[in-house]
């Protein structure tokens, strides 16, 4: 595995991108990238665009893409936010798992939650010409995944749906998770619950944000949007979205929209000076490594992460291989039961 550093990607800040060249010049990105390799034939009026668009905006190769293209076809790039968070961890390694045994290697690259930079990356990958791309982003443009799929690059998606390429899409059954997870709080006797969102810019977290609503809908219980706090899938976030929670309303529960932010938000109760579960229950997602080393230990949402990440690839390698693999599955969690959650104290 190849990973490409952010700060490698900073250098190449204000050029312009390969897929900005193909905008101005009106036509794919592919057509660029022959273009400027000189690799295939392309009619002399779309040629003449896009050396035009490349002189109009600077565009300068990226010189880590070019250094790829005699072993591109057996590459594959591989987009994710982050790696320091464990979920993506675990997605990358069931990719690279899948993708060793089918003979490639991957070039990861991470986007940091940046849409310019994922862009960026997306550029790198189409300039080394890579067989095929895993993409486990929410913040590149709809519209950019769309025209790369309909220039035929084979494209897996990992958390994200976008209706054109469903069936190329893996994912959690999100809105099934938040309400599990709310489910296990009510009926364990809750009827007051706090919910610490993640980042809701993203797809998951919303959804997770609807079934914690559906499961208090189904069970009869108003929706009271001053018990829904924001938090950004981080430690600090949940901390600080219970140390709100506290100093605003009454509740006897909360599910976090994952562990970390979970863990944090068992930090601040014990700091309140109350006790979980006795006081507050507390329910995660994820089931990551944290979960068992809480105190106490974490009831949380688990999923095969690393077999999401398998299956993407595994499905990937069919495309780039001319195949029509049967459309990814949407993942069904279960609920693990540990010792952070109990029927309210009277």
């Amino acid at each position: 595995m190849k990973s490409v550093s952010r700060e490698a990607r900073s250098m190449e800040r204000t050029k312009a991108t390969i897929i900005e060249v193909a905008r101005a010049a009106r036509v794919s990105p592919s057509t660029v990238s022959r273009v400027l390799n000189g690799t295939a034939h392309v009619d002399a009026a779309k040629a003449e665009r896009v050396h035009a668009a490349v002189a109009r905006l600077g565009y300068v190769p990226n010189a880590f893409a070019r250094s790829l293209l005699g072993h591109a076809g057996r590459w594959v790039g591989v987009l994710v936010p982050q790696l320091a968070d464990e979920f993506y961890g675990r997605v990358v390694t069931g990719i690279e798992d899948a993708l060793k045994r089918g003979g490639y290697q991957m070039v990861c690259s991470l986007g940091h939650g940046e849409r310019r930079t994922e862009v960026e990356s997306i550029a790198m990958f189409l300039e080394a010409r890579m067989a095929g791309l895993v993409l486990v982003s929410d913040h590149l443009p709809e519209r950019d995944v769309v025209a790369l799929s309909r220039a035929r690059h084979p494209i897996v998606l990992v958390n994200r749906v976008i209706p054109e390429l469903a069936a190329h899409a893996i994912r959690i059954d999100n809105v099934y998770s938040g309400a599990l997870a709310t489910r296990h709080l009510l009926e364990c006797g809750h009827t007051r619950i706090a919910h610490v969102t993640g980042s809701l810019h993203r797809t998951g977290a919303r959804e997770r944000l609807e079934g914690y609503h559906q499961a208090l809908r189904d069970h009869g219980i108003a929706r009271d949007d001053r018990l829904v706090f924001k938090g950004d899938f981080t430690e600090d976030s949940g901390r600080d979205a219970m140390v709100r929670a506290l100093g605003s309303t009454e509740f006897t529960a909360v599910f976090a929209a994952n562990d970390r932010m979970a863990a944090g938000a068992i930090a601040a109760i014990r700091d309140a000076g109350l006790r979980v579960p006795t006081d507050i229950s507390v329910v995660g997602f994820d089931n990551t490594a944290i979960s068992r080393f809480t105190c106490p230990a974490l009831t949380t949402v688990d999923y095969p992460v690393t077999s999401m990440g398998r299956q993407a690839a595994e499905h990937l390698l069919q495309l780039i291989a001319g195949a029509d693999p049967p459309p990814l599955p949407l993942i069904q969690p279960r609920l693990v039961e540990r010792d952070s959650t109990c029927a309210p104290v009277k």
